[in-house]
């Protein structure tokens, strides 16, 4: 599990988190919070980063996709990860209880599109890019990591500058708030509709 703090895996430091996360309309899951700690903050901070990246069938309501919260429970079993690399350049996790919350989801689509390198969308070439975000204290973005590139570097750029115009807000611990990475996906499609 990338996710898995690579000091805690060495010394066999394993546990459970259960973990609040709200389902978009798209089945992407967004803010969320620790409902049940493993005892360990860096347990938690990493299960609220697995929680930022899963993805889910949409909830239907009446046949239409609707946000819910669920819960899910992250394991993280030292014996089950051993051999498996944890993510070297995996930002240093800081403690939160709620994740940030992003006040910038109607305008993202049109900074996605207005990025859009021209080259690419007229091949009809897109592509997710997962991001590492550091969220301030005031929920501005801080700084940028790409996490997982799309294969296009021109895209990972774009991507990186829409990612630096979002707002969020903030994470919070003991109900104040606190600057945390978490990851951000965004996606470059061709197609209007899609997106």
């Amino acid at each position: 599990m990338l996710a898995y703090p690579p000091d805690l895996l060495a010394r066999g430091v394993g546990g459970r988190v259960e973990v609040w996360v709200h389902v978009d309309t798209t089945g992407n899951a967004g803010s969320g919070e620790v409902k049940t700690s493993s005892g360990n903050d860096d347990l938690d901070c990493a299960a609220m980063q697995v929680g930022d990246v899963m993805e889910f069938e949409p909830a239907l309501n009446e046949g239409r996709p609707a946000r819910v919260w669920t819960s899910q429970w992250v394991e993280f079993q030292p014996e089950s990860a051993a051999g498996k690399a944890a993510d070297p350049d995996r930002p240093p996790c800081e403690p939160f209880d709620t994740n940030p919350v992003s006040l910038s989801t109607d305008t993202v689509v049109r900074w996605l599109e207005a990025s859009y390198p021209p080259r690419l969308r007229e091949q009809g070439i897109g592509g997710s890019v997962v991001l590492w975000l550091r969220v301030g204290e005031s929920g501005e973005v801080l700084e940028t990591e790409v996490r997982q590139s799309s294969g296009h570097p021109a895209l990972d750029d774009a991507a990186g500058a829409v990612a630096m115009n979002m707002r969020f807000e903030p994470a919070k611990r003991f109900g104040r708030p606190t600057a945390v990475w978490v990851h951000q996906r965004l996606t470059f499609s061709s197609s209007p509709r899609s997106r």
